[in-house]
């Protein structure tokens, strides 16, 4: 990666379905490289996910000369965006399925809220101590209640966007395929 925040990588390659599906590779094998463990795609996608601050992705596909074609370069250039647009549709769903269950789970988590909170402020002045306890788990409850839509709220949104702005910077990575 350059100061442009460009990164610049090299993949070698048996086949180039490997850039989509995870090699069928031992560590055993000289060539098993360390992007070995997953599709040649993914591994980029992790990569901009620990970096964040990349701008564009530059990958050179380096492939033994009886699997290379003179057209395969534009074939993978359609078959990336096809596999971007597949994998953001997939996270604008999850996303969409996430914010429906936490707002119906907003509604839960105030109600719980109130509730538990009420119970445990009133059980809290008992002069039990027991009671005094229980009074102050059935405040903890009520705060933990409202703990999955705020984690989706304030943490779960940005994530999602995060995986969406890593395919929409794959979907127009430089792409360059040598035997």
């Amino acid at each position: 990666m350059n100061r442009n925040k460009v990164y610049e990588t090299t993949l070698y390659l048996d086949t180039i379905e490997e850039f989509f599906n995870k090699p069928d590779l031992s560590p055993l094998s000289e060539q098993y490289k360390e992007y070995s463990r997953t599709s040649g795609i993914e591994y980029l996608a992790k990569e901009l996910y620990a970096h964040p601050a990349i701008k564009e992705v530059d990958v050179t596909i380096v492939l033994p000369a009886e699997k290379s074609a003179p057209d395969l370069e534009q074939k993978t250039q359609a078959a990336v965006l096809r596999y971007c647009r597949a994998r953001i549709k997939e996270i604008e769903q999850e996303m969409q399925g996430l914010r429906k269950r936490a707002v119906e789970a907003t509604v839960m988590a105030i109600v719980g809220l109130v509730l538990f909170i009420s119970v445990g402020s009133l059980l809290t002045y008992s002069s039990s101590f027991i009671i005094e306890v229980i009074g102050q788990g059935l405040t903890v409850v009520g705060w933990v209640f409202i703990w999955f839509p705020l984690d989706f709220f304030i943490f779960g949104i940005r994530h999602y966007r995060l995986d969406k702005r890593i395919y929409e910077k794959l979907e127009h990575m430089q792409l360059a395929i040598l035997a």
